[in-house]
């Protein structure tokens, strides 16, 4: 009997490791598989049209000054900056991941605000499974902002 459950267990396994270890492929039509370009200006651009800060700004410890921050920034000659979504945060975490970060030189260590209807500051931190790795979000007291437009 307790062989049978180990096989089975075992064999569950193999199937979740199958599934998991492989990336979408970029024809999945999966919004974030697209690389990033460097445009030379501080920004990079994804295929999906956002475009995002290179340098982030020190640790910021408030909502409020997030906000502040990317109200008043200017890059590139635009002004429409704002803070991301998690889900935006984590298809940008995944594309480098998935080394589909094209000649962007963004670097991704910390947490970051993020705005979902409230505001809070986490980081998409990479931990491996099945072969492969998983992004699990953790929150913070405190965060850089990484900003993106439109």
């Amino acid at each position: 009997m307790k062989i049978l459950k180990f096989l089975i267990v075992i064999g569950a396994l193999s199937l979740l490791c199958q599934s998991c270890a492989s990336p979408p492929s970029p024809e999945s039509g999966q919004q974030g598989n697209a690389p990033l370009v460097d445009l030379g200006n501080g920004i990079c651009q994804q295929n999906n049209g956002l475009m995002w800060q290179v340098e982030s700004t020190k640790t910021l410890s408030g909502g409020q000054e997030a906000l502040d921050y990317v109200r008043d920034l200017t890059l590139g000659n635009h002004g429409d900056w704002r803070l991301p979504s998690k889900l935006e945060l984590y298809e940008l975490c995944q594309l480098f991941e998935m080394n589909l970060g094209g000649n962007c030189p963004i670097k991704l260590r910390g947490s970051y605000w993020a705005t979902n209807g409230e505001i809070h500051a986490g980081e998409w931190e990479a931990y491996p499974i099945c072969g492969g790795s998983e992004l699990k979000y953790l929150r913070s007291k405190s965060g850089r902002v990484r900003a993106v437009r439109p």
